[in-house]
């Protein structure tokens, strides 16, 4: 009886040890170290973003859009919240807002609005650190050196140059209206020190004096586009040297260096047309353009973004947008890891 008793618990502790040592040569930690790498690549996926700024003219707002994640809007400005320190006698400047821009290392954008409205927001707080009235349905603005701000307006046809100072709003220093017929855009060569502006079939560049609070632009060179009309300009992504510009029918891109117009068709071998801005980026992200198809509640807006053979990167039947821009550092305009300054001396 004890034998068969003993023989038992031995055959009993044989199967345990059996049972413990399978147990104990179960891969739990390559288990973990599986499921933590596919949590940091899913985590890595979801953080590789690759946002749009859009000027949302139909709902009054600037957004950013990303597109990798779901089309999932990661920022909204709206001229009329409190947060954008904007008093209530200038929001109506920032009507149909026209362009929106990242600077200062993507930590701000520069805005315009047809109204006649300019600002540079910061993203971080929403708030509208400088910003004035420069009218005739401004289009465009871009940052010069000194951290003074140009802006382009159609009506009227004219480029001015506002003094910055954050302590100063809506009664800046400007100069008077320089001259430049239904001028669109404008743009800052950092490498060659010089404002490039299209407006009807003339791309113009200028030499800025860099004075705080004497600022100036000098003509120096006069180009005549294939054809007229000019809309956008805007860097190419990564080169030093050229420019997307686009009109009613064309896109171009232009180079800085030799003077020529290289038309950009489809793969179809067509023009691309009613283009309102064109932007590219880096490997993995599309030349993005906006061209008006009149759905987004005014026949100059859209509601679809493409690439420039048609296909769809952002659409949203909600938004009436004009002007769109990758939230990418702008190499081609502003030096590396450049920050907020301002003219006051």
């Amino acid at each position: 009886m004890k034998k068969t008793i003993m023989s038992s618990l031995i055959i009993s502790l044989i199967f345990l040890l059996g049972c413990k040592r399978e147990v104990s040569e179960t891969p739990a930690v390559d288990d973990a170290s599986e499921l933590l790498t596919t949590e940091s690549a899913e985590v890595a996926a979801a953080a590789a973003a690759k946002e749009i700024v859009i000027c949302d003219q139909k709902n009054a707002r600037i957004v950013m859009v990303d597109v990798a994640n779901g089309n999932k809007v990661t920022w909204e400005w709206k001229p009329t919240a409190t947060y954008a320190a904007i008093r209530s006698g200038a929001q109506g400047w920032f009507t149909n807002l026209s362009e929106a821009k990242p600077v200062y290392s993507n930590k701000y954008i520069l805005a315009t609005a047809s109204g006649g409205g300019v600002a540079i927001i910061n993203v971080s707080t929403k708030k509208a650190i400088w910003y004035d009235y420069a009218g005739g349905n401004t289009h465009s603005a871009e940052l010069l050196p000194n951290g003074n701000v140009v802006t382009a307006s159609t009506t009227g046809g004219y480029l001015k140059i506002f003094v910055v100072d954050s302590y100063i709003n809506d009664e800046s220093a400007q100069t008077g209206p320089i001259s430049f017929e239904d001028v669109h855009n404008v743009v800052w060569d950092n490498k060659n020190k010089l404002l490039w502006a299209a407006g009807k079939d003339k791309l113009k560049a200028f030499s800025y004096n860099n004075s705080c609070r004497s600022p100036a632009l000098t003509l120096k060179k006069t180009y005549t586009m294939p054809q007229g009309n000019a809309h956008d300009l805007f860097p190419v992504y990564g080169s030093t040297t050229d420019l997307w510009l686009s009109n009613s029918n064309h896109v171009y891109k232009f180079s800085t260096a030799t003077g020529a117009f290289t038309l950009i068709k489809n793969s179809a071998g067509e023009n691309i047309t009613a283009v309102k801005s064109v932007c590219s980026g880096p490997s993995g992200y599309t030349t993005i353009i906006d061209a008006a198809n009149g759905k987004g509640g005014e026949s100059w807006r859209t509601d679809v973004i493409t690439d420039l053979n048609g296909a769809t990167v952002f659409k949203n039947t909600s938004y009436g947008m004009y002007k769109v821009r990758w939230k990418l550092v702008n190499s081609f305009s502003y030096p590396a890891s450049d920050g907020f300054h301002e003219c006051t001396h």
